[in-house]
């Protein structure tokens, strides 16, 4: 009996502190979205689905879903090709190879908000280093951050800048797993190096892929940093995502329960792609097993 319980006990405590640090906020969270709540309202009646239907019918939402559409989708596709792209560079085992994995790894270990602001002052349009060599080069300055056609597209450079190299690790690694034999046999049976890639590389690197994939798109979901810092949603909310618009209705005009009804529908987008992933991994396991 002591030896089958204690596994248990020991874990015990971190598993009860990580119930409390989990659980009880997504309680909270479901609580307060059926509740008109406020804290500034001892109140905080509850409304049952009218955060649900406010929501449904608020145009700002809609927005926001589509703004995070494309930004999820334009940032990890093209940190996925060019992740995976850098990664066959430096599976050559080229010379300084080393020192070039090294270097490309600094974003990530930069925060976020600091990032942000980096880009904030490099997309300046009066003195930002990029509109200064755009000069230098004959072009024209431009509006980077108060431009509404190029306020998205300077986000999404500037996640792909920090977030490029966390695919290229991953990738990497996959790379670095794979068996020389398969390659081998392709260059025997006259395949060129595209076709290798195509037929033999990716297919073995399909799993890794779509880990990197699915991890790079729930924390893309989650971008408020680089927004907080850059565009603060604007101009005229073309750069609203989800997460911004939870703070914005929560914590700007102090409606909590508004707030955590966005919240929670997020947080079903995303179960909803998680699921859609991991089935797909699946089919992918089950492919090879045949």
């Amino acid at each position: 009996m002591k030896k089958r319980m204690g596994p248990y006990l020991v874990t015990a405590p971190a598993l009860v502190f990580l119930a409390l640090m989990a659980l009880y906020p997504l309680i909270f969270l479901l609580k307060i979205s059926f509740q008109d709540y406020s804290p500034i309202n001892f109140e905080n009646p509850y409304v049952g689905f009218d955060n649900y239907a406010t929501l449904l019918a608020d145009s700002s939402f809609w927005n926001s879903i589509k703004v995070t559409a494309i930004f999820v989708v334009s940032a990890v596709s093209i940190e996925l090709v060019l992740g995976l792209a850098l990664a066959l560079i430096l599976n050559q085992k080229i010379k300084a190879g080393k020192m070039f994995q090294t270097l490309i790894m600094l974003p990530i270990f930069m925060a976020p908000t600091v990032v942000g602001l980096m880009f904030r002052f490099m997309m300046n349009e009066q003195y930002g280093v990029i509109n200064y060599f755009a000069e230098v080069l004959g072009f024209d300055r431009t509006a980077w951050l108060s431009d509404p056609t190029l306020a998205l597209p300077a986000l999404i450079i500037t996640d792909i800048w920090q977030w490029t190299p966390f695919m290229i690790i991953i990738l990497l690694a996959g790379l670095q797993g794979i068996s020389d034999e398969p390659l081998e046999a392709a260059q025997i049976d006259g395949a060129t190096k595209w076709q290798a890639l195509r037929y033999v590389t990716i297919p073995m690197l399909s799993q890794v892929i779509i880990i990197a994939v699915l991890l790079r798109t729930i924390d893309a979901f989650r971008l408020y940093d680089s927004i907080f810092m850059m565009t603060q949603g604007g101009p005229v909310n073309v750069t609203s995502t989800l997460s911004w618009i939870v703070f914005d209705k929560g914590f700007r005009f102090l409606d909590f329960g508004y707030g955590a009804a966005i919240a929670v529908v997020m947080l079903i987008i995303v179960l909803i792609l998680l699921t859609l992933f991991l089935k797909r991994f699946s089919l992918f396991e089950e492919s090879g097993e045949k």
